[in-house]
């Protein structure tokens, strides 16, 4: 067990975090714009990615079972931390393609991931057990809606508080996955809140650069993918609504950008910020814990049959 944890999840973090911190923290590396704006979703990627390969082998595409989606979906976070970037950063956006063009396209991308398996040579069939057409409409709406509404915050809060937000929303999947008895989520979103750990203290100390758009767009994909995984793949004896609650938690920031709470000092804002954030989370960890979760000999994490 120690050996998974280590394999799993404090080596998937250091490389990730380590990534992050190398290129936030060094001034010839945070001085090249373009690469400290990708860094974050960067290190997310590498960080799952290493996480699933240890525990479950590099994932084939097209997959031959659904769990594989979830390290997909870490390259997935690879390619649009590249893409989002495309739309320029804080304070520069490009006049065309415009951001919320990227944006459908981006949402697109993710509703016909099942079509881009087929086209590979795999059969076409739905990314988690019980996903229908309406379903993976609604993660690509997710994906676009999520990445525009937050984009916002990308633009008026660099530095350390969007790292935090989104560490404390993986690390609330995390218990919620282990209440639906999926351990490879859990050690997923542990890792992805442990990168974001070390991402939020290497803005404190490399001049708070900004996740830019492309690891917002990354770490949106990951937690629409993650959340909807976990709701389809296990049978864990809490509310749907449980997933969606913790995963749309970074969305309460959006009223907080008033005027009236930009009188507050910095660290009023900031740990306002992240209170609500994590009681929002925090209600729905206590929900799937309270009610606990089915087994795992109740879970489909297998082939497509």
């Amino acid at each position: 067990m120690i050996k998974t944890v280590i394999l799993s999840m404090f080596l998937p973090i250091l490389a990730g975090g380590g990534l992050v911190a190398l290129c936030w923290l060094l001034p010839p590396l945070r001085k090249w714009k373009w690469l400290s704006s990708v860094t974050y979703g960067f290190g997310l990627a590498v960080a799952v990615f290493a996480s699933q390969a240890a525990e479950n082998g590099i994932p084939e595409f097209p997959p031959t079972e659904r769990k594989q989606w979830l390290g997909l979906a870490a390259v997935l976070a690879a390619v649009f931390t590249v893409y989002g970037s495309l739309t320029g950063h804080a304070g520069k956006e490009r006049s065309w393609p415009s951001t919320e063009f990227f944006a459908v396209l981006a949402g697109a991308m993710v509703a016909c991931l099942p079509f881009f398996a087929q086209f590979a040579g795999g059969e076409l069939q739905p990314l988690f057990t019980g996903t229908g057409p309406a379903d993976h409409v609604a993660m690509g709406l997710a994906v676009t809606v999520g990445f525009l509404a937050l984009d916002r915050i990308v633009e008026s809060r660099p530095g350390a508080t969007l790292p935090l937000v989104l560490c404390i929303t993986f690390a609330g999947l995390a218990p919620i996955a282990d209440a639906a008895s999926w351990i490879t989520l859990t050690f997923l979103c542990a890792v992805a809140a442990g990168t974001s750990l070390i991402a939020a203290v290497a803005a404190r100390f490399g001049g708070s650069p900004s996740i830019g758009r492309g690891g917002l767009l990354a770490a949106v994909v990951l937690l629409v993918i993650f959340s909807v995984a976990g709701y389809r793949q296990t049978y864990g004896e809490f509310p749907w609504w449980t997933w969606g609650l913790a995963a749309a938690a970074p969305l309460v920031l959006l009223p907080l950008e008033h005027p009236l709470f930009g009188k507050l000092p910095a660290w009023g804002g900031l740990t306002l910020r992240l209170v609500l954030v994590a009681a929002i989370v925090g209600t729905a960890v206590g929900i799937a814990v309270q009610a606990g979760s089915g087994g795992d000999a109740a879970n489909d994490y297998g082939g497509f049959k």
